[in-house]
């Protein structure tokens, strides 16, 4: 993708917000923000000239000298304010702000996602909702970190689009069948899971077509829940107790599964 000037601009300003100071190489890559430094560099043509053109300063002040904490500034226990680092003290000063700033990032890294996952669709089937759909590794040997995961330890564009390159789009119900074993035909089964896939294959999701136990799961809509019912079958419950549980349940595939809880990510402008 091709950055502009004024994203590489945007992003140092970013940089110099969340750490309270015009920001170092260094310290503008630990914060993982897009474009990086080196792409910086290379569209502004250096690095104290782009933080110039950014309006920051291109020598940062070292000294030692730290302001008082404000009076309406909590810390934890045993946190002192002197000790603490310039992004630290801009947290605690910020907190709301920065908690919101924070989720309104996860947002639109969410809403990034999901147009990739749209745009390519299910390996394996023709799911297009990017509800549904998964960024399933290749290679799990070559997995630097779940592409999710990335999202909410707060990653830029640039390390998740190298770790999506590692990855193929699966819907929930392939990628389990992906990684799911196949219980038909096994003799080494337990008893109660066999009960269990047999009682998923004959009733299949209540809002689509699958029967596939293996991509059907139980979604607690009635009553108060004791435990998932995968829980209470690795855990032996006998089968009445069980069955009081499923039928507080609806029977769904986890596409649909997915569906149910799913909440578009709506970024903040």
């Amino acid at each position: 993708m091709q950055r502009t000037k004024t994203e590489c601009l945007d992003a140092l300003r970013e940089a110099a917000e969340r750490l309270g100071k015009s920001p170092t190489k260094a310290e503008y890559e630990e914060l993982g923000l897009a474009p990086s430094s080196s792409t910086i560099i290379r569209i502004v043509g250096g690095w104290n000239e782009a933080k110039e053109k950014a309006g920051l300063e291109t020598n940062p002040s070292t000294g030692s000298r730290v302001e008082p904490k404000p009076d309406d500034v909590e810390l934890p226990a045993g946190m002192v304010w002197e000790e603490l680092s310039v992004d630290q003290r801009w947290h605690y000063r910020n907190v709301e702000q920065n908690t919101e700033r924070t989720l309104n990032r996860r947002a639109r890294l969410r809403a990034w996602a999901n147009d990739r996952k749209r745009s390519i669709g299910c390996r394996d089937c023709d799911s297009m909702d990017p509800a549904m759909l998964d960024f399933h590794h290749r290679n799990p040997d070559a997995k630097e970190m779940a592409v999710g995961e990335m999202i909410t330890y707060g990653y830029g564009t640039e390390p998740l689009q190298e770790e999506i390159e590692k990855c193929e789009i699966l819907c929930a119900n392939c990628h389990r069948k992906e990684h799911g074993e196949d219980g038909d035909g096994r003799s080494d089964k337990p008893e109660l899971r066999c009960w269990l896939d047999q009682y998923k294959r004959r009733n299949g999701c209540s809002r689509c077509s699958e029967t596939d136990p293996r991509c059907l799961v139980f979604h607690h809509c009635n009553g108060e829940k004791r435990d998932t019912v995968a829980n209470l079958v690795s855990d032996r419950y006998p089968k009445p107790e069980i069955r009081q549980e499923i039928e507080k349940c609806r029977l769904l595939c986890a596409n649909c599964h997915r569906r149910e809880h799913f909440e578009q990510p709506r970024p903040q402008d």
